[in-house]
């Protein structure tokens, strides 16, 4: 009876290690994410705000710009009112598409994450650690006999 009170002591003692090994993970991979999470928000939103302000002045900018290139090319091909208008936004509409392009690719560039390297190697020890533990739980369980004869030793299938 009290080779059994043994064995459930031991077999409480590793869910409680386990437990707190898990618990520790989450922990740890919150406290090397958030921050970048954080920071990443704070990047988006920096650059949501801005983004506006750049749309809303290029967008006046560029009007101007369509206007004045509209003029000109009525002056310089003789052009009717509406097909100089048309060419001049047309223009400008190119131009703003090459822009955005630009802006987008550099965005893109400055966007990168590296994974939580800290908490996967950590996890990749503690479950190592772990698979030792239990293996050397299972030998001492089998060591331990209820009947009191010995039992012969068997390998717990852990994967």
């Amino acid at each position: 009876m009290a080779a059994q009170q043994e064995l459930a002591g031991i077999i409480k003692g590793i869910q409680d290690d386990v437990r707190t090994i898990v618990r520790g993970e989450i922990e740890l991979v919150k406290a090397e994410i958030v921050p970048q999470a954080k920071s990443a928000g704070i990047g988006a939103g920096l650059i949501g705000g801005a983004a506006y302000l750049a749309i809303t002045a290029g967008t006046l900018l560029f009007l101007a710009l369509s206007f004045l290139l509209s003029a000109g090319f009525m002056s310089w091909f003789g052009l009717d009112l509406f097909p100089a208008a048309f060419w001049g936004f047309t223009v400008m509409a190119v131009l703003l598409a090459l822009v955005a392009g630009i802006l987008a690719l550099v965005a893109r560039q400055r966007m990168v994450f590296t994974p939580p390297q800290a908490a996967i190697d950590f996890a990749q020890g503690t479950t190592q650690s772990v698979t030792a533990a239990v293996k050397d739980a299972y030998q001492e369980a089998n060591s331990l006999s209820l009947t009191g004869k010995p039992t012969p030793p068997r390998q717990p299938e852990l994967e």
